[in-house]
């Protein structure tokens, strides 16, 4: 080999590693394609977005959903995150959420043919990273965004935000860091799974009707009893739809097992337990799987309303459900039954904090119930407030002056628009409206939990007879449960002053400063892994359901607000 034929060899060698190394990522190729990327995915986001233009920024540009490999034999690619989310967006209806919100078909289709310039790229990058926040936001906070207008709900939403979401992104990759802004309590997570049950039984062709006119009493015969069958059968109060016994001879008779199975279904949906089969029962055997679906999806989406950080110790009371679980260190030893508002008096959903309970209260009415409902009765009769053990007083302090009712021309005030001047007050003993102890948290709303007269009340399985305010079921139990660390109390001596019938306000010491949950949730899970309905009698659901099922339009630059809706 001569000197000249070497020296040709070793200039190729030299051009063809250059070549390589402007190829494989090092050289000025690449360094322009990062550069075109960068200043790309700036346009992208746009001036609105600054988190999220930070975080690009502090990582040089460096793509999170793309690959900008220029290697001579590598080609356009994606990476693991990607995959990661487009998997966790494949997941969304598992929550009640709609995959086509967060574009897994342009995910998807990003995956499958990765763009090979930059400018392409970086569009791409841009719509992972929205699809992305979308879904982190939904899951922290729920979709809804006119929850207090439209729900009367008032409980803070979860917070959510951009910067800190995206360094929870690095630090914790995606699967880990969407999961961790779900709810983490069991009630979401056996929801969660009864929604799978319900889409089987949707995906299946649902339940039959079951048709039937009047009543069906235990122990008679109709044709809709098979159909009854089948459809408790699918819904798992029965355990199989082949009559059994009797009723194996002639499947119209409406045997014990078929009774006991519905009775089940009632205690369930939140209706009379009586076994008979009437209208009200009809209308929730015969409401669809499908709606059923969409009743859990709504209830889901509350759920993610809550606040993650619900205290060991609390109280929760659930509108829906008329009922009171109070917690202590997590653990729920006290749970009973409510009364919460009419329908033309709704409870809201709030939280705040009791400070004190009142035992032996005196009731301040208010004036909406003084004008629409007292003054009338006062004006036909003289001895009206004599006889509910209550007094008209000048004013608000205890010990203003007691006007004699007869002065007052009550006719004046008989209208709901009437704004009576003085104060009507029943003083305290068996028979006041309050009962013998209030349980005080103050808030815009004047709503308190409170004992009441009308025991009988609880006996019934819609208890919607308050006017807003919440009775409970058991408030001496509840009183004790609350005074566990209030020096010189308990539910024993609660008991002794009520029956000094003296009006004794109780200050809570700090550690008995409980919060106060008060929601609305018409479908959950017990501890047994029984699904429950409740009828939605402030009509909350409706609106809620329809905005779920019909979903947003496709994720936009829009969907990512540089102030984030808290």
């Amino acid at each position: 080999m001569t000197g000249q034929t070497r020296t040709y060899i070793t200039r190729g060698l030299i051009a063809g590693l250059l070549l390589l190394t402007t190829l494989s990522g090092c050289g000025p190729d690449t360094q322009d394609a990062r550069k075109t990327f960068g200043a790309a995915l700036q346009a992208e986001i746009g001036e609105n977005h600054p988190p999220v233009t930070d975080y690009y920024s502090q990582r040089d540009f460096k793509p999170v959903w793309v690959s900008l490999d220029t290697s001579l034999f590598g080609s356009p690619s994606t990476t693991q995150a990607l995959e990661e989310l487009i998997d966790a967006v494949q997941q969304a209806d598992s929550h009640g959420l709609l995959q086509d919100n967060y574009s897994l078909d342009e995910l998807q289709a990003l995956h499958d043919a990765p763009p090979a310039l930059p400018e392409a790229a970086a569009a791409g990058e841009w719509r992972a990273m929205q699809s992305y926040l979308q879904y982190a936001q939904d899951f922290a906070q729920g979709r809804y965004s006119q929850a207090s207008a439209d729900n009367a709900w008032f409980i803070p939403k979860p917070p959510f935000d951009h910067g800190n979401q995206l360094r929870q992104l690095d630090d914790s990759g995606v699967s880990d860091s969407l999961h961790d802004l779900l709810p983490q309590t069991a009630e979401y997570r056996r929801l969660q799974r009864a929604r799978s049950n319900i889409v089987d039984i949707v995906d299946a062709g649902g339940w039959p009707t079951v048709d039937a006119e009047g009543l069906i009493q235990p122990g008679e015969h109709h044709a809709a009893i098979p159909d009854l069958r089948r459809r408790l059968s699918i819904s798992g109060e029965l355990g199989s739809a082949e009559p059994q016994g009797p009723a194996a001879e002639d499947p119209t008779l409406y045997d014990p097992q078929t009774v006991a199975a519905f009775t089940k279904f009632q205690r369930r949906h939140g209706i009379a337990d009586d076994g008979i089969v009437g209208q009200e029962a009809r209308q929730m055997l015969n409401y669809p799987a499908s709606k059923r679906l969409e009743q859990i999806d709504a209830n889901l989406e509350r759920l993610r309303w809550l606040p993650r950080d619900l205290a060991n110790d609390r109280i929760m009371v659930n509108i829906a459900a008329y009922w009171l679980v109070a917690y202590r260190d997590g653990e729920p030893p006290l749970n009973m039954p409510v009364i919460v508002g009419e329908e033309q008096n709704q409870t809201p959903a709030f939280h705040d904090t009791l400070e004190f309970l009142e035992i032996n209260p005196y009731w301040t009415v208010p004036n909406s119930i003084i004008v629409k409902e007292m003054a009338a009765e006062a004006a036909q009769n003289p001895t009206y407030f004599s006889e509910r053990n209550m007094v008209v007083q000048a004013d608000w302090p205890l010990d203003s002056e007691v006007l004699d009712p007869s002065d007052i021309d009550w006719d004046n005030y008989a209208d709901p628009d009437a704004n009576f001047p003085n104060v009507v007050r029943q003083l305290p003993g068996p028979d006041n409206a309050l009962g013998r102890i209030k349980f005080m948290f103050p808030n815009k709303f004047s709503i308190y939990l409170h004992d009441t007269p009308a025991r009988h009340l609880f006996e019934k399985a819609d208890r919607t007879f308050s006017h807003g305010c919440i009775r409970v079921g058991d408030p001496i139990a509840l009183a004790g449960f609350v005074l566990k660390n209030t020096d010189g109390w308990d539910a024993a001596r609660v008991e002794e002053t009520i029956e000094s019938r003296e009006m004794t306000r109780v200050d809570l010491a700090e550690a008995d400063r409980l919060p106060v949950y008060i929601y609305y949730s018409t479908a959950w899970v017990d501890e047994d892994d029984v699904l429950y309905f409740r009828p939605d009698r402030y009509q909350r659901d409706a609106s809620l359901m329809l905005t779920l099922k019909a979903g947003h339009s496709p994720v936009s630059s829009d969907a990512i607000s540089a102030t984030p809706d808290i």
